[in-house]
């Protein structure tokens, strides 16, 4: 199956315009959670350091906003955010129309950030983006992406060029 290269465009344009280096589309369906498209950090690593912050998304519903994760009630004890891995983190749901999130758009930083009212609509935006794609990709395959999202959109990672977007070793 083709990699849907509308989604590696969305997740290295977020990247580049917000100065992040990871960014990845994640989706969750019952039997299993599946990175579609990632900037930054190869597939595997980015659901590793993102899952359990995407759950709270998926299971929410609602974006989840940190500026500093080491403060942060919701994800202090989080495994990627005491080791520094991430700090801060933006996770936008991907949504239905029947109003079930179905996955998430995942913004991550090494170092604390304020998330600006711009960035954040943006973001908005482009998740409402991601799932107007995947909706398009489900009427021209002739099926429905809603029930079983990751049985139309799997593939590999997409990492940026050397030196671009990856989170440095900590100092």
């Amino acid at each position: 199956m083709a990699p849907p290269v509308a989604l590696d465009g969305f997740t290295q344009l977020a990247g580049r315009l917000l100065d992040v280096p990871v960014v990845c589309v994640s989706l969750v369906d019952a039997d299993r959670r599946l990175v579609t498209s990632s900037y930054g950090l190869p597939a595997p690593t980015a659901l590793l350091v993102s899952w359990s912050l995407m759950k709270q998304v998926v299971t929410s519903g609602r974006p989840l906003v940190v500026t500093d994760g080491r403060r942060h009630p919701l994800v202090a004890r989080n495994p990627a955010v005491r080791d520094g891995t991430v700090t801060a983190y933006v996770g936008m749901p991907l949504v239905a129309q029947d109003g079930r999130a179905v996955g998430t758009l995942s913004v991550m930083d090494r170092k604390p950030r304020r998330w600006s009212a711009p960035q954040l609509g943006f973001l908005r935006k482009l998740s409402a983006r991601i799932v107007g794609e995947m909706e398009l990709e489900a009427a021209v395959r002739g099926s429905s992406w809603r029930s079983r999202p990751s049985r139309i959109w799997r593939r590999g990672p997409r990492t940026p060029p050397a030196g671009q977007g990856h989170l440095s070793p900590r100092a």
